[in-house]
């Protein structure tokens, strides 16, 4: 096949000079491709104030379940990264009619729920899978929470006939009527506060991120409610390089021309395609949209700035629509930079050629393709505010959006090795009725090891009473059974109970048989309870 041998062969020092610019030129590409990805990091307002850090530093726990994700997720103040796995649902069946109320036969689909996320959280997917089935996420008078890699749907939720579209859960052996179907609602109102201190009320550092929000078409637009909502007192929020898709009305925020209370987010970077409306709708708003791209069929519409708000539109492409920025109630705006592509250029059914309308500040120049594809509704008085006054970042060219955020936009684009690297936990299913006496103080820290459900022996854990005998169990009268998380111990009236805070720290310790309720002497919160030579969680709510 050669013609020469081995000791024949001469080093073609032209195709050596080739092979290295060839080389070089592959290696300055390769730079060029990397450089292009975009940066994901955390921008706008939800950097403000201190950050949002989410469960950074917390422990880290994977859940693949409903239970598992719920009792992490709604533990009100310790910080934890909740990786979640695959699919979670409620896993309780039932059949809906074509109204979305539970009947005997039908559509076959589960039971909702809606979480009520704590405080200190980071929630994120496990590659592409991770899936909130009819699980929507409610975060109301809560900070520092981050949502980052999870797909969301409420498509064929139960819904009740009494209150209007309202989700029904199953809990207790018995249907429950819960709140509106929002895949994640973020609010600050509250049954339990007064509204004479609402201004004290708020959610804010909240990042929301690489998330994909839709729901099953329908002909009743308020079947589903929103996708992702914010109202009453919402601010230093970012929603990120999220996908909205095939919905009615996608976003709202801000309830109502009273809601007059804070909304500033950060919208950047999202993909909004085939919706109807809202996207979003904003009341008593400093909203920052940029980079955002608006796809629709010639009937959606774009983002509408309503009362009372002022908002800044920057390099936004906004494409197929029956209206892009519009605006009503007085609404102002600063609207640079944005692109405009009309129907015309996409002939879909319902599309035909007719042009989009646009509302836009007076003087405002179009370039030629621009006026070809729209038309002006009507002009919006300019506004005062500007991000650059507030925050730093770098808005992408306009020609670039269509492009990044198609490619980079929802779930599977992200790389969470950085949230996995933390101190891991098996989930432990813990009952707030799983509660144990004890009686005595004590100083001295102590570790405390975390054990999952299953009956595994872990390391003993000496505390300063370790000098205290404990007989052995019996199986008298006198021995009990101490049932928690699943793991069931045989103990005597003598054996010694010690509980420790999530740190490790050792709080309260004594003998089973001193009968102090727990939950009278610890305050809310969640704690670890070793019993023999076993750890077990619990929570006090």
């Amino acid at each position: 096949m050669f013609s020469k041998s081995f000791k024949d062969y001469k080093p073609n020092t032209n195709f050596a000079l080739i092979t290295a610019a060839t080389m070089i030129a592959m290696l300055i590409l390769s730079t060029t491709v990397s450089a292009a990805t975009p940066n994901f990091d955390m921008v706008g307002y939800a950097t403000l104030e201190g950050g949002t850090t989410g469960g950074n530093g917390g422990k880290v726990v994977e859940v693949s379940n409903f239970a598992e994700f719920k009792q992490y997720a709604e533990d009100l103040e310790t910080p934890y990264v909740i990786i979640v796995k695959g699919e979670i649902n409620t896993g309780i069946k039932t059949f809906i009619d074509e109204n979305g109320h539970v009947a005997t036969s039908g559509i076959e689909t589960t039971y909702g729920e809606l979480v009520q996320v704590g405080n200190n959280k980071t929630i994120i997917g496990k590659g592409d899978k991770a899936f909130f089935n009819r699980v929507g996420l409610s975060i109301q008078n809560k900070h520092n929470i981050i949502i980052r890699n999870i797909k969301f749907t409420m498509s064929d939720v139960p819904i009740s006939k009494t209150d209007e579209n309202k989700v029904i859960a199953f809990r207790n052996g018995a249907e429950v009527i819960l709140n509106d179907p929002d895949c994640i609602a973020i609010s600050a109102d509250s049954a339990i506060t007064v509204w004479a201190d609402k201004k004290k009320q708020a959610s804010h550092n909240i990042w929301i991120d690489h998330c994909e929000f839709y729901n099953a078409y329908t002909s009743n637009k308020d079947r589903y409610d929103g996708l992702l909502d914010a109202k009453n007192n919402i601010y230093n929020a970012t929603f990120s390089w999220n996908y909205f898709h095939n919905h009615h009305k996608a976003s709202l925020i801000g309830n109502s021309n009273s809601d007059s209370l804070r909304h500033e987010i950060t919208i950047h970077h999202n993909f909004y395609k085939d919706l109807d409306a809202r996207t979003p709708m904003m009341r008593h708003t400093k909203i920052h949209l940029y980079n955002n791209y608006v796809l629709g069929q010639g009937t959606g519409n774009g983002p509408n700035v309503r009362y009372g708000s002022d908002d800044y539109f920057e390099n936004n492409h906004y494409a197929g629509l029956s209206k892009a920025i519009f605006a009503g109630d007085d609404g102002v705006a600063t609207i640079v930079g944005n692109y405009y592509e009309g129907c015309a250029n996409f002939q879909n059914s319902g599309c035909n050629s007719k042009k989009m309308k646009i509302s836009v500040n007076p003087g405002t120049t179009l370039t030629a393709k621009d006026t070809a594809w729209v038309t002006y509704d009507a002009e919006i008085k300019k506004g005062t505010f500007n991000p650059k006054n507030i925050y730093s970042y770098t808005a992408d060219p306009v020609s670039d959006v269509k492009s990044q955020v198609t490619t980079y936009s929802g779930i599977g684009k992200i790389d969470i090795s950085e949230y996995e690297k933390g101190i891991k936990i098996e989930p432990v299913l813990v009952s707030s009725s799983s509660v144990v006496p004890a009686s005595s103080f004590s100083s001295k820290e102590e570790p405390a090891v975390e054990s999952s459900s299953s009956v595994k022996e872990e390391p003993a854990v000496e505390s300063s009473s370790s000098s205290v005998e404990e007989p052995a169990s019996s199986n008298s009268e006198e021995s009990l059974a101490l049932i928690a998380s699943g793991v069931e111990y045989e103990i005597s009236p003598t054996t010694k109970v010690q509980i420790f805070s999530i740190t490790g720290k050792l709080i309260r310790q004594g003998f089973f048989s001193d009968r102090i309720e727990l939950k009278a002497s610890l305050p809310q919160g969640s704690y670890l309870m070793r019993v023999q030579n076993k750890t077990t969680r619990f929570n006090i709510k």
